[in-house]
């Protein structure tokens, strides 16, 4: 017997609340509230004790799990103390206000071992398991359209959740997340996955005085072709309703989101195929929608599991990841979406108190040590989100950073700065900035860029400054003259090269050598257990090739690599992807950039030999660029906390020159 407990006491409260009733595996043992009195009355209703103060509830030993049914905007903080008190917990619908606060809750429910799920309730009742069926036979070989809609008219006063921007309100929340949940569940389906994640999204809405969405409308776009026209109202009824088709087949839910709840738990789908009689699938349920969610729960629970195939973590990040999106392009932003908002970090007061150990080394000339893997800032995809990246690699021991004048236009610089000068840690890490990328890689528009850069940083100086491209067009005297004048006024402290070739790299340095110059001291460009086909983008270079690396070993020049694990070549796909893994390469790029014969073998003998360690093969990838024979300091690009997690596990790993060599075709 599963002994819950439940934060709120609203509408949702109550519906779970007589939901329970029907559970044979659970036992609703109290209800919280800020109000003793709310809390009395509702648990006198439902036979359970009353609690004042959530904080309370969770002092209670023999409490198993918690339901979160309190408004959108204390879904985190409710959640995050929950999981850390080790109570599994069923989180209402969105998880989280974003997608960020979504990303450290997840991370922080796999670190505690306890269950976490989203409440889509309609995920786990039959019918759904049905339309998922259907999809996957029926609608498997060609792009397809699907129509979802949840909208109903409310009128209420200015304070209350549906309309508070303070409490997360809007339409596109509190209701356009079903269809966005069920477009990227159908489109998964029909792609043999548990869920797909739109590549592009169009939207638009009518907003309030408050700037929160009355109503909003969205067109999805998928990798294979499909679409989704997906639509959420607060001030007008719609059809509330899903329709999926191509050129010969439908499939109509009329009742997708209650799944019959209000119809004596009756409910059908309607399935329509050229030159074929209609097919009625009939559904008449013995418990309710709310009790196959809550059983659904109960049985995840009893067989240890931490996180729901039908909803799984990676799913729920993702629906938070788009309403984000569909959101932000309606114009509605809530103030978590601004970290500086928050008095502490989303990882909590004591975030940086006890910091890992990330291994770390000097290079000659600076002071300061740099963490062996660095964080790349260019995958951040708002204040919110860059904070919370930033504070995790921190609190684990890294504190060296990479960005570039052009990065995410500009903001890489901007979020960086406004995160390290909001935490007071511009002397505790180190900058690593690039300018002069093609088309202004010339000696003369060097400083306007860095002093530019510098204003975004917050800061006076960088650590580390590299060219961000070659111009071949400019001897290579003139950009080693420029830097070294930048240098000399201490706006940098070493400086070096992005994307330069060995011939030109190895040509400024003796330049440097015979002038009395400082010289490139670094450089910055790809390198990998995969080799480049050809450039990733437009004007880059490799270091990887047998010439440049003897030269690197000999001058022990560090290098900063970019795509260091081949941009996810070594990636693993799995059955059920419930890895938070993204950075997979699309098809195209795959086959120009990495897919040779060679690259194939060195990808199935660092499988093998990944396996054998009993790591992941991108973790081995990033294992090779650390052991090498020269200063390695690989760049990553995380957007999540998992990638981050799974890229510092390279640096446990230790590779003999006999295993570099074999995974290399070396020997």
């Amino acid at each position: 017997m599963i002994n819950w407990g439940i934060f709120g006491t609203g509408m949702i409260a109550r519906a779970l609340a007589v939901s329970f009733r029907d559970s044979q595996g659970s036992n609703l043992k109290a209800v919280a509230s800020r109000s003793i009195e709310t809390a009395k009355k509702f648990a006198e209703k439902y036979n359970c004790l009353a609690i004042e103060g959530y904080e309370n509830l969770l002092n209670i030993d023999d409490l198993d799990a918690i339901y979160v049914a309190t408004p959108h905007d204390s879904h985190f903080d409710l959640a995050l103390a929950s999981i850390e008190a080790k109570k599994s917990v069923l989180c209402e619908k969105p998880m989280t206000i974003n997608s960020t606060e979504a990303m450290v809750l997840i991370d922080a429910a796999r670190n505690h071992g306890v269950l976490l799920m989203e409440a889509f309730m309609y995920r786990t009742h039959p019918q759904t398991d049905k339309i998922r069926e259907l999809v996957e036979t029926e609608f498997y070989d060609k792009p397809l359209t699907i129509e979802a809609s949840f909208g109903f008219s409310a009128e209420v006063p200015k304070e209350h959740r549906l309309v508070n921007p303070e409490l997360g309100g809007g339409s596109i929340m509190d209701i356009g997340c079903y269809p966005m949940s069920m477009s990227r569940m159908v489109v998964g389906a029909q792609i043999g996955k548990p869920f797909a994640n739109p590549i592009n999204i169009e939207a638009k809405g009518e907003l309030s005085s408050r700037n929160i969405d009355l109503n909003a409308e969205a067109e999805l776009e998928f990798i294979n072709g499909s679409k989704a026209l997906i639509s959420s109202a607060i001030n007008k009824t719609m059809e509330n309703s899903v329709l999926i088709f191509d050129e010969e087949k439908s499939l109509f839910i009329s009742e997708p989101w209650q799944c019959g709840e209000q119809n004596n738990r009756q409910s059908n789908i309607i399935f329509k195929k050229e030159g074929k009689e209609d097919l009625v699938i009939e559904f008449k349920e013995d418990k309710g929608v709310f009790t196959h969610e809550i059983d659904h729960f109960v049985d995840l629970l009893n067989k240890k599991e931490t996180q729901s195939k039908k909803i799984s973590h990676a799913d729920s990040h993702g629906n938070m990841i788009w309403l984000d999106a569909w959101r932000k392009k309606v114009g509605v932003y809530y103030s978590a979406d601004n970290a500086e908002n928050r008095e502490f970090s989303l990882l909590g007061k004591s975030a940086f108190k006890q910091r890992g150990t990330i291994p770390s080394a000097k290079i000659k000339g600076l002071d300061k040590e740099l963490s062996r893997v660095v964080f790349g800032c260019d995958n951040q995809s708002g204040s919110d989100h860059a904070f919370a990246m930033f504070d995790h690699y921190f609190s684990l021991g890294g504190n060296t950073f990479d960005t570039a004048y052009i990065y995410n236009n500009g903001k890489s610089d901007v979020y960086l700065g406004r995160w390290m000068n909001h935490r007071g840690l511009r002397d505790q890490v180190v900058v690593l900035g690039k300018g002069a990328h093609t088309p202004d890689c010339y000696p003369h528009l060097i400083r306007p860029q860095l002093e530019e850069s510098l204003d975004r940083l917050k800061t006076d100086h960088l650590d580390l400054y590299c060219l961000h491209r070659d111009n071949l067009e400019v001897p290579v005297s003139e950009f080693i003259d420029a830097l070294n004048e930048l240098k000399e006024e201490g706006l940098i402290s070493l400086m070096g090269a992005s994307n330069w070739s060995l011939s030109r790299f190895s040509e400024s340095i003796t330049y440097a050598e015979a002038s009395g110059k400082d010289a490139f001291s670094l450089l910055s460009n790809n390198f990998s257990l995969a080799r480049m086909l050809e450039p990733v983008w437009p004007g880059c270079e490799s270091c990887s090739e047998d010439d440049f690396t003897d030269f690197l070993k000999e001058k022990q020049i560090a290098i900063f690599p970019w795509s260091s694990q081949a941009r996810g070549f070594f990636l693993e796909q799995q059955e059920f992807e419930g890895s938070l893994h993204i950075a997979n390469p699309n098809e195209h790029e795959q086959n120009r950039v990495w897919s040779s014969a060679d690259n194939l073998e060195r990808r199935k003998r660092c499988f093998s030999l990944a396996k054998e360690k009993r790591i992941e093969p991108i973790e081995l990838a990033l294992a090779f660029v650390l052991n090498q024979d020269f200063p390695s300091f690989p760049l990553i690009g995380p957007r999540n906390f998992f990638e981050t997690r799974s890229s510092l596990k390279a640096l446990e790993v230790k590779l003999s020159k006999d295993e570099r060599d074999w995974i290399d075709l070396k020997n």
